[in-house]
């Protein structure tokens, strides 16, 4: 593998290319390779990243790692900033280009850092492929189809396909960002508004590419099998789109794994808390103790799924009662009560039982009263009376205005419901 110097600027330059020949089609991987010179002989760390990231995300990762290892971001067809769009393909499939790019260039080892959509990748690769794998990082991974997840990548690629792009972009900000938590993770308003900038604002080669690998996602039935190398599984400690549970989870599967939780962060940890979450990934490439390291915690991935303090949002029941459900497919308008609401979800109680109600009903609204605004449900449960609800959130302002309700408004009981599961922490 050739490697070049880095510069400030490098990250900014056009990246190089290669033609890649899987199942008798060609793919284009494209990638840049720095390392200094005293450290080109050491394995090289591969960058794989998640929806909306290029290799620009990675400058502070980049920078802090070639004081040790050479480093290599790689794009694969439709990810990242390669425009090559390739929907044949499935996430075995990338994974194989991954060992056939690794051929072309001459590496024998390699360690991985998979973020967010990269995770799957890289550990099927290390999975697939183990004498490649010296050490795999993954941030922000999940093994099961929880059907909230499910629920949600598959109402964004409807709205991508509508083209409401504004109820896109709201719909991925509020997916990736925890809004019970920005006065811990302290995401400002202005980060969460250019977020949605540069969501709604993709052009129509990158929404073809989102769309491709939200399919992947859908379309992989899980894992088959987990790696055996060292492994270090994190996350931000209010993850609320990849929960802490699942990341846990995939650890407990894997033969040698770490499994850490970044303070006051959620899925967007690499951003949040930029330092912390650096440190403890250079820390575990060069082998190095991980105890010290500051705004991280170390846990037992099975005692940690053992504990029944997991939840990420709290649960309040409205006090002024009933409230008014709308169904916008069939004009009917019914009057229910609310038994507990948070930002991801809410039960409420159907006070006159309608069996038109059911869980296809596609276009419920919910209208909060205090907030000024109506918010869109999606049933993932029902039981006779009471229906057990997603929060899809359409309009930034009224997801703004449903976090200070839920936080602000006295007119709400913090009671101790039981009726949620964890998948709507």
């Amino acid at each position: 593998m050739k490697f070049t110097s880095y510069s400030k600027n490098s990250l900014k330059q056009a990246p190089e290319s290669i033609e890649l020949s899987l199942a008798g089609s060609e793919y284009r991987a494209e990638f840049q390779a720095f390392s200094a010179p005293e450290n080109s002989h050491k394995t090289p760390v591969i960058f794989l990243g998640g929806a909306f990231q290029s290799f620009s995300s990675f400058k502070y990762e980049v920078e802090l790692v070639l004081s040790t290892h050479p480093v290599i971001l790689l794009d694969l067809p439709s990810q990242g900033c390669n425009s090559q769009l390739a929907p044949e393909l499935g996430l075995n499939d990338l994974a194989e280009l991954i060992e056939l790019f690794c051929q072309a260039k001459n590496i024998d080892k390699v360690m991985l850092l998979g973020i967010s959509y990269g995770s799957a990748m890289s550990t099927i690769f290390a999975t697939t492929y183990p004498h490649r794998v010296e050490r795999l990082l993954l941030s922000g991974i999940t093994c099961f189809r929880r059907e909230s997840l499910i629920t949600l990548l598959e109402d964004s690629l409807e709205q991508l396909r509508q083209g409401k792009m504004e109820e896109f972009a709201t719909t991925a900000v509020c997916n990736l960002i925890n809004y019970s938590r920005i006065d811990d993770t302290e995401v400002s308003p202005t980060y969460r508004r250019l977020l949605f900038r540069q969501i709604s604002r993709l052009n129509e080669n990158e929404r073809a590419r989102y769309a491709q690998n939200t399919e992947r996602l859908l379309d992989f039935p899980g894992f088959d099998a987990f790696p055996s190398c060292p492994t270090l599984i994190a996350t931000g400690e209010y993850d609320s789109f990849t929960l802490p549970s699942e990341n846990a989870a995939v650890a407990v599967q894997c033969d040698n794994a770490t499994f850490a939780l970044v303070h006051n962060a959620d899925h967007l940890s690499q951003f949040e808390r930029k330092e912390t979450t650096s440190a403890l990934f250079h820390s575990f490439m060069c082998g190095e103790s991980l105890d010290e390291i500051e705004g991280i915690t170390l846990h037992d991935p099975k005692a940690f799924l053992e504990r029944k303090d997991m939840r990420l949002q709290s649960r309040n029941r409205p006090l002024e009662q009933p409230y008014t459900l709308t169904d916008k497919e069939t004009g009917k308008v019914h009057t229910v009560r609310i038994n507990n609401i948070n930002f991801a979800g809410c039960e409420i109680e159907q006070i006159n039982q309608d069996l038109s109600i059911n869980q296809n009903s596609s276009e419920l609204y919910l209208e909060l009263p205090e907030t000024g605004h109506s918010y869109h449900v999606r049933i993932l449960e029902r039981h006779p009376k009471n229906l057990r609800c997603l929060i899809i959130q359409r309009n930034l302002k009224a997801a703004d205005s449903l976090n200070t309700y839920l936080n602000e408004y006295f007119l709400l009981s913090r009671d101790n419901c039981a009726f949620f599961t964890q998948e709507l922490a």
